[in-house]
């Protein structure tokens, strides 16, 4: 597993054990607008990560549901997996 899909697969399970949560429920000060690593923005998925979200389960699919941006549900369905659901 490459380090990038550790590190959003360790903020996703963060912030799937958090109370507050990652829809607009608890979420609300989250930032949706994509960012690439030098701070300009990103409308660009690796092909893996939309591979990836078009093979997600439903219960993924609704538990991203929430998501406030098409980005962060793209990277949620992306990489959340049933093992991580609660």
């Amino acid at each position: 597993m490459n380090v990038r899909r550790w590190a959003a697969r360790a903020a996703v399970t963060m912030c799937v054990a958090s109370a507050a949560g990652c829809g607009p429920s608890g979420g609300d000060s989250l930032d949706p607008t994509p960012r690439k690593l030098d701070g300009t923005e990103s409308h660009e998925f690796e092909q893996e990560d939309l591979e990836a979200a078009a093979a997600a389960s439903d219960a993924v699919k609704e538990y991203c549901a929430d998501a406030v941006s098409e980005a962060q549900r793209l990277g949620c369905e992306s990489h959340v997996t049933d093992e991580d659901l609660p």
